[in-house]
């Protein structure tokens, strides 16, 4: 009724005290109080706790399945989605202010005392009401001035919040924590001066927060489409004369890669046998060492493209992996001029994934009139997937034709357009309905329900009480 209604908590709360159809369908009195907003969030907390949304999905499926809907083996599909996060999008200014201005929330609701002797005249008029809803200065240079300005306030803030005669609960408010978070990541001092971090200087989108009200929430881009929140992953059967039914969900930040999930999908299935045959996936899903071991662990055929190299060589126009000839039988590779490896050997990568290192002879590698194509190093080895990992990218390969007709025909789709605007299918968390979120994408099954926790403090958002 919530989501139906796309009502926030406090609307929702509002609704039960006050609106007879809610009252009717809910069974209550019609002199029935209600409940605070606040209720809400706690029991979605609760059922996150208690992992009620993978639950309920397994009940739903062990029905289809008594009734003949559902079954192993067939075929299955994967695709992701973008989910927005319910804070607004902000810029780096308003961030930054809201951060601060989150973090005096917090206090000033703990220890308000504390803070009414401590904060400095100014600071009222400041940081008393959102900053989307003031007057912000249009020019660069006064819009800096503002960014040095909040940041030489937190860096004020942080050290007494840190002092012996401050409340000790208060440094360990999560809102502060946040605070000092977001100072680290945004800011530096120079000469007693406080200055922003160039985006070069700060860290990675997959450690940044975007937003004081939802730190879960990541900045990224996919397809020209920039969002801050997370990506959800859906599986669904895809047989032709069966219902489309949804057999996994799984909410991401919008950071993780698409193929660290595709283990934790057969993993998941295969516990419930519900395992496909064929399973279409794309891009962004299939690589060759994921094909390999679905086929191995599983038994089941991944269908998709498979990730293109990003090396140098691919981009310009130079010998790549794939130009390697691989016999794993006589542990030898070939390169594209026909020179055999001298050397072989297992190991692992910078990143700990396990990799074969093929070393070519001196005699073969220095006189090659091609060695700029294939190598920068002066040494005279590549790096390769081990040899149960290789899988031949040519035009008839299942796991590359993606043709209209192919075997990935019946991928799925779930991309929305390039725009959050209102109206677009882009599914968003809300306000309202918290960590239960329905996102509604262009396909025929079109609902789906995914869960997902975040910060739904009854105070997020709420205008610095006076002191």
């Amino acid at each position: 009724m919530q989501f139906a209604g796309g009502l926030s908590d406090r609307q929702a709360a509002d609704a039960v005290r006050g609106r007879l159809d809610w009252k009717y369908l809910l069974g209550l009195e019609l002199v029935d109080p209600g409940f605070d907003h606040s209720v809400l969030p706690e029991f979605r907390d609760r059922l996150i706790a208690g992992d009620a949304g993978i639950q309920l999905l397994d009940r739903v499926l062990e029905a289809a399945a008594e009734h003949g809907l559902l079954k192993a083996g067939g075929r299955a599909r994967t695709d992701s989605t973008i989910v927005l996060s319910a804070a607004r999008q902000t810029d780096g200014l308003v961030r930054l202010g809201e951060t601060l201005r989150s973090a005096l929330n917090g206090v000033a609701t703990h220890e308000p005392e504390w803070l009414a002797g401590w904060a400095p005249p100014e600071w009222f008029d400041r940081y008393a009401i959102r900053f989307e809803d003031t007057r912000l200065p249009k020019g660069k240079v006064k819009q800096t001035e503002l960014i040095e300005q909040i940041g030489a306030d937190g860096l004020r803030l942080l050290p007494a919040l840190d002092a012996p005669d401050a409340p000790g609960s208060l440094r360990l408010l999560d809102r502060v924590q946040n605070l000092r978070q977001m100072w680290n990541e945004q800011h530096f001092v120079d000469n007693g001066q406080v200055h922003r971090r160039d985006l070069k200087d700060r860290p990675p989108g997959a450690d940044r927060l975007v937003t004081p009200y939802d730190t879960d929430a990541r900045g990224s881009v996919k397809r020209g489409i920039f969002w801050d929140g997370y990506e959800v992953h859906l599986t669904e059967t895809c047989e032709p004369d069966s219902p489309n039914l949804i057999t996994y969900v799984a909410t991401t930040a919008s950071t993780a890669q698409d193929v660290r999930l595709v283990a934790l999908i057969h993993a998941h299935l295969a516990e419930r046998d519900l395992l496909p045959d064929r399973h279409l996936v794309d891009a962004g899903y299939a690589t060759a060492r994921e094909v390999v071991t679905a086929r191995r662990n599983h038994k089941v055929t991944l269908v998709g493209p498979i990730l293109a190299s990003t090396s140098w060589q691919t981009k310009d126009g130079g010998f790549s992996q794939a130009d390697f000839a691989v016999d794993g039988e006589n542990r030898q590779v070939t390169c594209p001029n026909d020179a055999t490896s001298s050397r072989w050997a297992e190991d692992r990568s910078q990143e700990g994934t396990a990799v074969v290192r093929a070393r070519f002879p001196p005699s073969a590698c220095r006189p090659c009139k091609t060695r700029e194509q294939c190598t920068r190093s002066n040494s005279h080895g590549d790096e390769l997937p081990p040899p149960q990992c290789v899988v031949h990218r040519n035009p008839t390969s299942p796991h590359t034709n993606i043709s209209p007709g192919g075997p990935t025909a019946h991928r799925l789709a779930l991309v929305g357009p390039s725009s959050g605007s209102p109206g677009s299918p882009l599914p968003r968390r809300e306000d309202g309905p918290g960590p239960w979120a329905v996102a509604r994408v262009p396909h025929p099954s079109a609902w789906r329900l995914h869960l997902r926790g975040f910060d739904m403090s009854p105070h997020a958002g709420r205008p610095w009480p006076p002191l």
